[in-house]
């Protein structure tokens, strides 16, 4: 004998309404938007990767014929300083604006527009790094 509905007792769990001085319970909280655990992360493994990415370019810059010669004689090519650190500083700036992402609402396009400025700049500074030994 099949109960309410085509399909019988199947899915049904509570049909009344609850009762007076009764409550449900609260219900969970919101689990945090995928988007901004993405670009969380995403900023995390730039901004991490940065000094190990550094290291093996000026390695990489160092093996060179001219990169050997500029270590071992100097005259280096002549990038300024300030530009370096210019650079350093707008990675610096956009990682913080990438990883303080709310995590309960979607992240918005000025944080993954940070984001796309980290890794911007980040590739900038080891193309810095590079035409510094390799002059």
């Amino acid at each position: 004998m099949p109960g309410p509905g085509a399909g019988g007792w199947i899915g049904v769990v509570n049909d009344r309404a609850p009762a007076a001085g009764t409550s449900r319970p609260p219900a969970p909280p919101a689990a945090p938007v995928a988007g901004a655990r993405t670009l969380r992360r995403s900023a995390l493994g730039a901004g991490l990767l940065f000094f190990p990415a550094t290291a093996f370019v000026r390695i990489a810059a160092v093996a060179t014929e001219r990169g050997g010669r500029c270590l071992t004689y100097g005259g280096c090519g002549d990038v300024p300083g300030p530009l370096f650190q210019a650079t350093l500083v707008v990675a610096g700036a956009a990682w913080l604006a990438a990883l303080t992402t709310p995590g309960g609402a979607p992240p918005s396009r000025a944080r993954w527009a940070a984001l796309w400025t980290l890794i911007a700049a980040e590739l900038f500074f080891l193309c810095l790094v590079m035409g510094h030994y390799t002059g």
